[in-house]
């Protein structure tokens, strides 16, 4: 985890997780939460949130100018390849 001294300082400091934003409480253990991809610190959270967050693992898709006849024909076989997985 890439923690600078900055950080440190914010972590004894949090009063809210970043994930919830509920205060802690002194029952609720704090834990520094970072990005497991690239290993930043992000912040302070409790123990459970940080457990239970987790990454999206879809990628959004925009479409525009839809009106081509190409576009016609990929989103009529977007629709099939849908069917396809149901039937099996």
């Amino acid at each position: 985890m890439v923690m600078n001294e900055k950080h440190k300082i914010d972590f004894e400091n949090a009063k809210t997780c970043i994930l919830c934003r509920k205060t802690f409480a002194s029952d609720n253990k704090k834990c520094r939460d970072h990005d497991h991809k690239t290993g930043k610190y992000r912040g302070a959270a409790h123990n459970k949130c940080n457990l239970l967050y987790q990454e999206p693992q879809h990628i959004p898709v925009i479409f525009h100018n839809l009106s081509g006849y190409d576009a016609h024909l990929f989103v009529k076989n977007l629709g099939s390849e849908v069917q396809r997985h149901r039937e099996d």
